[in-house]
């Protein structure tokens, strides 16, 4: 995409930093839909865990749902606003705190798919529990297992996965949120060159206060090609160090109030250099790929909770009555009860498809696993504000946990990148592929006798991905509606992505609401996919009579509701891209922000 005319040369570095980070690879699948192609067999078969661990997961799944319900008293923590030490301590025993650590560290060594079952039954029981486990093993020690050497490991990987110490990752500060380029908290290397000293302030660090081992990005300067300048990089920080200072646990949240999030402070904090975490200056790098990791198992929270709450929702219709007769035969009742079923349906479907991602280490699922989170966080909050709905005066009261589920379910919407982050995120990245393409064939028109073969074969990819559109076959018979559909809309997607980069340019980085409706239309497409690619897999297990699969119509009727209502979503979207009106809102804001 061409370069933005408003950007400075420090937003231009942090850009190419960002870039550096996440190297570029075969598109996947929701990059590809920016171009109008459908990877089918990218999505396609479902993803399944292998038969053994399946059955491993299952067992530590019985013994963890005892534990929850004999030791783990939600609403208690909420209140106390602190998880006994015996929960972190049973976890620790039954193997949950260190089920993706490798074994020959002293972990599981499970799947990344294991990992989202476990976060998803523990979140369903009490979000503060999942927030700690998730914060631990998502993406506190998870740059140690990713980026850190032979020696880092063997010392802080086995007493991290027996629960002996937990982990926390420190990235945002006090003017930092979701810009992990901007980090003010600086390292410079000691004169003699033994150390680095750390400076700076970290915020909202969960399990940071009680932590053994933290992982800190910190920028630090770098010289290459005789040009000194400030890059990230990652440190392994322990409280032991001099200098380390826990200013605030930032208690009395207003959910997850059982989970602590620390601010830090470090002053002159020495930091041996053997504690850099993957290579001086690729920081980023760290960040990013923790990130993928992190936002898959928010989802899987996101997911065990819509599950409790959809199920709780469904028997207070079939229990409560009004005017003599059960809510549930109200219409607009049963509105909210199909639409939070297909969410939840297609919240698990998408979630597991990017967990499979992750498992098979794809090399482009950056896209993939910032949508499981954005669809997964706004899922769970409309779902828990309609369960408390659909549970009235009760479901106000704390008595039943639903308050406490909508208090909690808040805070995905603004952890690991906020809604609007997310949004502009997926837009301008999707969007960038295209534009670069259009960049480099404007260039080749100047010149088109030498460039003549990437011109031709530029129109024959624009003539087969925007004017003819992508083939979908092979899907069941039952799904074949929901193939075309998919496919036509992937269509509509990239002529509209087109006509904005040829209309707007460079101007698009600014224009958020146009970048929110492509975003959610990619969203949206990614979720009917992942739809598609459950039931296809439901179907396929299936016996001749279609009941080789507990529930199979009621699925397919979910599943097939989800799609339709996706789909209109996404053609109201694409149709308003240049018919809206998006100026007078903008006047309306500019008008009370004087």
């Amino acid at each position: 995409m061409p370069t933005f005319k408003r950007a400075d040369q420090e937003q231009i570095e942090k850009a190419k930093d960002l870039l550096e980070a996440a190297p570029a690879a075969e598109p996947g699948f929701v990059k590809s839909l920016f171009f109008g192609r459908v990877k089918l067999d990218e999505v396609v078969p479902y993803p399944r865990q292998e038969l053994a661990e399946s059955q491993r997961t299952g067992e530590l799944l019985a013994r963890l749902d005892a534990f929850l319900e004999k030791e783990v008293d939600a609403d208690r923590i909420d209140v106390e606003e602190r998880i006994p030490q015996s929960v972190l301590d049973g976890l620790g025993r039954l193997g949950v705190l260190g089920m993706t650590v490798p074994r020959e560290y002293g972990g599981g060594g499970f799947s990344h798919t294991a990992y989202c079952r476990v976060l998803e039954r523990i979140s369903a029981h009490c979000a503060s529990t999942a927030v700690v486990v998730g914060a631990h093993q998502s993406i506190g020690l998870k740059a140690l297992v990713l980026m850190g050497n032979e020696e880092q490991k063997r010392r802080f990987l086995p007493p991290l996965a027996r629960g002996e110490m937990l982990a926390a990752f420190s990235l945002s500060e006090p003017d930092v949120g979701s810009d992990a380029a901007s980090v003010q908290t600086e390292a410079r290397p000691s004169a003699d060159g033994s150390h680095w000293i750390l400076n700076g302030q970290k915020r909202y660090a969960t399990n940071a206060a009680l932590a053994g081992m933290i992982t800190v990005m910190a920028k630090t300067p770098i010289t290459v090609d005789g040009v000194t300048r400030d890059k990230v990089t990652a440190f392994i920080v322990t409280p032991d160090l001099p200098g380390f200072e826990v200013v605030s646990p930032n208690r009395s949240k207003c959910g997850v109030r059982g989970s602590w999030q620390a601010t830090l402070r470090f002053t002159d904090m020495p930091v041996p250099t053997d504690r850099i975490l993957g290579q001086h200056g690729k920081g980023l790098k760290v960040a990013l790929s923790v990130l993928d990791y992190g936002r898959c198992t928010l989802s899987a929270g996101c997911v065990g909770g819509a599950k409790h709450l959809l199920n709780m929702s469904v028997q207070r219709a079939k229990s409560r009555q009004q005017f003599g007769r059960p809510i549930g035969e109200f219409h607009l009742i049963k509105e909210k009860l199909a639409i939070m079923a297909e969410t939840t349906f297609a919240m698990d479907a998408l979630t597991y498809l990017a967990a499979g991602l992750v498992d098979r280490h794809s090399e482009d699922m950056m896209l993939e696993t910032a949508i499981a989170k954005l669809f997964c966080s706004e899922g769970l909050w409309q779902i828990a504000d309609d369960a408390v709905q659909i549970w009235g005066g009760e479901g106000y009261m704390r008595e039943h946990g639903l308050e406490r589920a909508l208090r909690d379910a808040r805070i995905n919407r603004i952890v690991e990148g906020t809604t609007e982050v997310m949004t502009a995120f997926i837009a301008l990245v999707g969007m960038k592929g295209v534009g670069e393409e259009f960049e480099q064939i404007l260039r080749a028109g100047k010149h088109p006798i030498g460039n003549f073969g990437r011109l031709a074969r530029f129109a024959r990819e624009q003539w087969r991905d925007i004017v003819i559109g992508a083939d979908i076959s092979g899907l069941h018979e039952q799904l074949e509606v929901e193939g075309h559909t998919l496919a036509r809309l992937t269509n509509q997607l990239a002529r509209e992505v087109s006509r904005l980069l040829r209309t707007y340019k460079q101007d698009i980085l600014d224009m958020q609401l146009l970048q929110q409706r492509v975003a959610w239309s990619a969203v949206d497409l990614y979720a009917m996919a992942a739809v598609i690619s459950k039931l296809e897999s439901m179907l396929s297990t299936a016996n001749g009579n279609g009941n080789g699969h507990h529930d199979l119509q009621r699925d397919l009727l979910i599943g097939k509701g989800f799609c339709r209502r996706a789909a209109n979503r996404i053609t109201q979207r694409l149709n308003s891209l240049f018919v809206n009106q998006d100026a007078a809102t903008i006047s309306e804001a500019d008008a009370l922000l004087g």
